[in-house]
């Protein structure tokens, strides 16, 4: 009996892509995120209080499509805040002010030793969702069992109206957040795999930062399609000839495998 195939860790993921500030997810929505700065609600006065609560209640009412607002904790590093501190130490001509520096970075260093710091973050997710005749098919026994990824094909004139459409829906929020006093800004490319880097790495994300700009990532190119044309021509020349010599194959092998790591989520055709 066969032993089962090991399943990727990517196999849960429910993002297929991200492209030009948008979120692709493989059941079928787009979506764009804003990340939110929240307000001190307890230094408010009791009127105050009241009338955020009013207009956030008007601000939900107003809205004609769902959203999801999400709170992101996570660990904050101050390693490089102290290290900043310490070199300052070393370049202060006044004694006193060095003192008073050193008093507080072993003030924060015994902070950080007994207890966690945590960093709040706040966003809004504004969906998309596909209707039910455009949603791609992946099958009986790929639904049944889940282990299949099936990634949406859209055109590129497609994608750049529902873009449309969730930016007019993403400045309905700002604006009605900004009657409210807080501010808000959609997250680009870079900063939602960030984000969702942070998310599923957040030992490796203190460690290791994402370098450069990254334009997109699961979509397909020009290069992509050439590379999956060649993968194919190669295995309908292997098929015909049957004598073909083994480096030859395992070239062929290569390609192919190569071709089947690229994701098609967004067909970049007009």
């Amino acid at each position: 009996m066969a032993k089962p195939q090991p399943v990727s860790t990517q196999q849960h993921i429910p993002i297929s892509a991200v492209y030009d500030s948008v979120l692709v997810t493989h059941k079928g929505m787009f979506a764009e995120i804003i990340m939110v700065n929240s307000v001190n609600f307890g230094l408010k006065s009791e009127e105050e209080q009241n009338a955020i609560i009013y207009q956030y209640q008007a601000f939900l009412n107003s809205l004609s499509f769902s959203i999801q607002i999400t709170m992101n904790s996570k660990q904050l590093d101050l390693t490089n805040y102290v290290k900043d501190l310490e070199g300052r130490i070393a370049q202060e001509p006044n004694e006193l002010i060095r003192y008073q520096i050193q008093e507080y970075v072993d003030f924060i260093q015994k902070l950080i030793s007994i207890a966690n710091i945590m960093d709040k973050k706040f966003f809004i997710t504004v969906p998309y969702q596909l209707p039910p005749n455009e949603m791609p098919s992946s099958g009986f026994f790929a639904n049944l069992f889940g282990t299949t990824r099936v990634h949406l094909k859209v055109p590129l004139q497609k994608f750049i109206k529902i873009k449309e459409e969730l930016e007019q829906r993403s400045n309905v929020v700002i604006s009605g957040l900004s009657s409210l006093g807080i501010s808000s800004q959609i997250l680009n490319t870079k900063q939602l795999i960030e984000l969702f880097y942070r998310t599923y790495n957040p030992e490796e994300a203190m460690r290791e930062k994402i370098k450069g700009d990254v334009e997109s990532i699961g979509v397909q190119t020009e290069q992509a399609e050439q590379i999956g044309q060649k993968a194919k021509d190669d295995q309908d020349k292997a098929q015909a000839d049957q004598s073909a010599a083994s480096n030859q194959s395992n070239q062929i092998d290569s390609v192919k495998g190569n071709a089947n790591e690229i994701q098609v989520p967004i067909n970049q055709t007009r």
